[in-house]
């Protein structure tokens, strides 16, 4: 197939669109002008009978065809070759891989089931689907948040005291403080380090030390986390060992 002219219908993620042929020469096929700019040319293809087909294209920048600030990763390409003047379909493509190079690029296409293999591993997560302390999480928040006494308050950092407990246990956690007239006031915990919690606290009025704070672990969704710091392994709703699903790179 090495005297075969190959077409190529291009369109990129941000909808420009180009006809090129890896001939010398202009083609004309069905109403659309294939150009000669870039030199596009089908190296190699590897096709089996599962439809996971892929192939490389090799092209260099030119003005009129593929410029240097044209991103071809996640395009998609419509090959075909003519023969007898005729057009034969090879197959549709997605770039999933572009290696740019000094004048010359390098395209990496698999064929479009690509995406519903993404679609697949989104149903997937290497993240915790449930939500702190509800029914799937079984975490009792009861039994992980403490009650501690104010040491001393400087702006929205409140010193609190209580010893022993990880770094960043408490960060993205609650803090739960009542004023004079026993209302529950809740802030988000931006930061723990030490005994200090960092909070996203813009008044501190009604807040001295010796008051007492509920604080309230957060959780990042981790596997990591979920295992070492709550010890709910068992628990888990994610995959944490799944593959990037996002398979679509430069």
């Amino acid at each position: 197939m090495t005297n075969l002219i190959y077409l190529f219908d291009v369109i990129l993620t941000n909808g420009k669109i180009f006809f090129f042929t890896s001939s010398s020469q202009y083609q004309f096929f069905e109403e659309n002008t294939y150009v000669p700019q870039s030199g596009l040319n089908f190296n190699i293809g590897e096709f089996n009978d599962s439809a996971e087909n892929s192939a490389i294209i090799y092209g260099i920048f030119e003005t009129n065809g593929i410029c240097k600030n044209d991103n071809l990763s996640g395009a998609k390409i419509k090959i075909k070759y003519l023969y007898a003047n005729n057009a034969h379909l090879i197959g549709n493509f997605i770039v999933t891989k572009f290696f740019s190079h000094d004048l010359e690029f390098e395209l990496k296409c698999e064929t479009e089931c690509i995406k519903y293999n993404q679609a697949l591993l989104q149903m997937f997560s290497k993240t915790c689907r449930a939500n702190f302390g509800d029914d799937r999480c079984k975490i009792r928040l009861e039994d992980v948040s403490i009650q501690s006494q104010i040491i001393e308050v400087n702006n929205n950092i409140i010193t609190c005291d209580f010893r022993d407990i990880e770094d960043g246990y408490f960060k993205n956690g609650k803090l739960i403080i009542n004023d004079a007239q026993n209302t529950a006031h809740e802030y988000n915990i931006i930061s723990h380090f030490r005994n200090n919690i960092e909070t996203n606290i813009t008044s501190t009025s009604f807040i001295f030390s010796k008051q007492i704070v509920t604080l309230i672990p957060g959780c990042d969704k981790n596997y990591r986390t979920c295992c070492y710091s709550f010890h709910n392994a068992v628990n888990f709703r994610g995959e944490p060992v799944i593959p990037e699903f996002n398979i679509i790179e430069n």
